[in-house]
């Protein structure tokens, strides 16, 4: 079925019933999760696919800003149902799985995405989705682990390496030895006689405490480059070697050459020093919204990307003969702060008369949004001087103009129009405590 014809069906007996109801909802409470939810379910069974995955992402984002992560979490997997291999999604429910503490849950994830052959279409694609989980997964070795497979079948082996030296810290501290040893091993395989892929590749068994292997490749290397090699390096070598075999730590040191381990051991012992008497912790600033560990940027993104999709059908498919389709559009513009699109749609969704007080109402706040208070209070005096929807509506739209007024610190204007209200329409809304204030 195409997006019109979804469109038009969803117009008809009770599917248009329910789906106004629901929109209505959402209209009347954008920022409401549950709502959301509700539609993008409604949508996703009426078949319109994309348009509940923009709803249903909307919904997490609001979860997971409002502290519900758990929610946020259940609404990540209903939208895997039907999109089981959008990256984007999967990558999202990793960083909230990790978030909470579910670290078994999350490797879970991340080892069933490693597993599929053909959810990436290049290594570049696969190796930027572990680097970027990385960041997420800070006690487990998994991620590294994974771009070092990638690595080291492209031939990689040096790159290789630097992953595993990565992983060490999560590895001792997960004890998740088999699977980097596995790794270790692989690589030592494929290097051959290359030296400096060898070299440390010896210093990482030691440093996870695997010293019959690290032993067996470092004096190996040490062998060969007493043959081919300075005196000087070679003299390095072996203190370095005597040194570890005398009960030197390779992994507090955190070396994996023996130039980076004599020049540690050439280090000179640092000073000690008397730690401070305990003081009260300051408390920490409150972290802004965009910053990179709320992870809020992203989602965000992968929103923008649903409703990239959502709107170019719109605009295909409808252009402007579905002026509530362009109603909704602007509201999700507005939602994500796109507020020049948004009164682009607003100013469509007025051409219908049922929508001309509400697409009307939200033109003039978005309007407001961008401090054209001028333009706004002209979009409602236009609304006044056409509507026909009664008293009730006109009451609205003019408390709507007079906390505009206040907003814009034209405050006389404002208390003029709320004492009309008051003598008119006693008790409405908050007018007395307004007028009182």
């Amino acid at each position: 079925m195409g997006f019109l014809d979804s469109f038009r069906r969803m117009f008809s007996s009770q599917e248009r019933d329910d789906r106004v109801s629901l929109s209505r909802k959402v209209q009347a409470s954008p920022n409401d999760p549950q709502a959301r939810q509700k539609l993008g379910i409604f949508l996703m069974q009426q078949g319109e696919v994309v348009e509940g995955l923009d709803q249903l992402a909307r919904s997490a984002v609001l979860y997971e800003k409002d502290g519900f992560s758990s929610k946020a979490i259940a609404v990540l997997r209903q939208m895997q149902k039907h999109d089981p291999r959008n990256n984007d999604f999967q990558k999202w429910l990793i960083r909230l799985l990790a978030h909470e503490g579910l670290s078994s849950d999350a490797q879970a994830e991340l080892r069933k995405v490693a597993s599929d052959p053909v959810r990436f279409t290049s290594d570049e694609q696969r190796l930027d989705f572990f680097r970027q989980t990385a960041e997420f997964l800070k006690k487990t070795p998994l991620p590294h682990l994974y771009i070092c497979d990638i690595l080291r079948s492209q031939r990689k082996l040096y790159e290789a390496v630097n992953e595993l030296e990565k992983a060490v810290p999560q590895t001792t501290s997960s004890g998740m030895y088999a699977e980097f040893s596995e790794r270790l091993r692989s690589v030592v395989s494929v290097a051959g006689d290359d030296l400096a892929v060898l070299e440390p590749c010896g210093f990482l068994w030691l440093a996870i405490g695997k010293p019959e292997e690290g032993f067996l490749i470092l004096d190996r290397v040490a062998e060969a480059e007493s043959t081919n090699g300075d005196p000087g390096r070679v003299e390095t070598i072996r203190e370095v070697l005597d040194a570890i075999r005398g009960g030197w730590d390779v992994a507090a040191a955190g070396v994996f050459s023996f130039t980076e381990a004599g020049m540690k051991r050439a280090e000179p012992e640092p000073p000690r020093v008397e730690p401070p008497p305990p003081s009260v912790p300051a408390e920490k600033p409150p972290l802004p919204m965009g910053s990179a560990e709320t992870g809020y940027e992203q989602e965000e993104n992968i929103v923008r990307s649903a409703l990239g999709r959502l709107q170019a059908k719109v605009d295909e498919e409808i252009g402007d003969t579905d002026l509530e389709a362009r109603y909704n559009l602007g509201i999700a513009y507005k939602e994500m702060g796109l507020l020049d699109e948004a009164v682009t749609e607003f100013r469509l969704a007025m051409r219908k008369p049922e929508l001309f007080v509400g697409a009307g109402s939200l033109l003039a706040d978005t309007l407001a949004d961008r401090f054209d208070f001028d333009g706004a209070l002209a979009v409602l005096e236009a609304i006044l001087a056409a509507s026909t929807a009664g008293k009730e509506v006109e009451c609205d739209v003019r408390y709507h103009k007079a906390v505009l007024l206040e907003n814009a610190g034209r405050r006389d204007e404002a208390q003029e129009i709320f004492r009309e209200i008051q003598e008119q329409a006693p008790g409405y809304r908050d007018v007395e405590a307004r007028l009182r204030t």
